[in-house]
């Protein structure tokens, strides 16, 4: 009896090791393959997403990077603003001309500006370590630029409009490749491109970046058309104004 009590006891033991390891086994698996449970899923990509680079502070922000711009020129105006992943050409004190030059990723904003002086530039800035990279004159601003500027105290915060855009993504796409924050016709306007971890599959989704309203090109056309339209009958309206003072004038003299 005391022997086969003692093989019971083992049995059981067994068995609980067993088990243990299995569900430590399992927790592993979870753990460790979170990344492919989602293959199914078109919600969950490979890829990286550029709005969890912005959430985990490994890029700097937006304002950061409007920040360097009007440091660096004491003053100015903006006209777009992107954030993209780019081939960077990478710089070394020692490199034969023969050898081809090395590139790397990184995460790059571009912004189309105007300085205090009125000439129209080109900014890209490290999204990472903050530096400037480069900086293009490209001559005077012209006059469709300077009609086409950013008011940046009504923009919302861009992790909220990319959240938006991805809700109206047609393919479902949740992913941010990139994105562009421009003026047109009075408009502030975020444009995201999403994907689902393939860089050549992307949706791209037009976001009002005060409202929160998704848009259509055809939105943007229409607020083009509205605002000529209201230029055109307020020259109209100066124009028959002038008539009519015209019109008093010679009334007067003739009298």
């Amino acid at each position: 009896m005391i022997i086969s009590k003692n093989n019971n006891r083992k049995k059981i033991e067994k068995k609980l090791l067993v088990f243990s390891m299995c569900s430590i086994l399992a927790i592993s698996l979870v753990g460790c393959g979170s990344k492919n449970a989602g293959d199914g899923d078109k919600n969950k990509a490979s890829g990286p997403s550029l709005v969890n680079e912005l959430k985990s502070e490994k890029l700097i922000g937006l304002q950061a990077a409007l920040l360097k711009f009007t440091t660096a020129e004491k003053a100015g105006s903006v006209a777009s603003v992107s954030l993209e992943e780019k081939e960077i050409p990478v710089k070394t004190e020692k490199q034969d001309e023969a050898e081809e030059a090395k590139t790397e990723k990184k995460y790059i904003y571009t912004l189309e500006v105007i300085s205090k002086k009125g000439l129209s530039q080109t900014m890209t800035i490290d999204a990472k370590t903050g530096d400037i990279l480069t900086k293009t004159e490209n001559g005077p601003a012209s006059a469709d630029l300077k009609a086409n500027l950013l008011d940046f105290v009504p923009v919302m915060d861009v992790d909220e409009a990319a959240q938006l855009a991805a809700k109206a993504s047609t393919k479902n796409y949740t992913q941010v490749l990139s994105y562009q924050l421009f003026a047109k016709n009075g408009k502030n306007v975020f444009s995201f491109k999403l994907y689902d971890g393939d860089a050549k599959n992307a949706e791209t989704v037009l976001v009002d970046a005060i409202s929160g309203k998704i848009l259509t090109k055809a939105d943007l056309e229409a607020s083009q058309t509205s605002s000529t339209d209201k230029t055109t009958s307020t020259s109209s309206s100066d124009t028959a104004s002038g008539s009519d003072s015209t019109g008093s004038t010679n009334q007067t003299n003739q009298e």
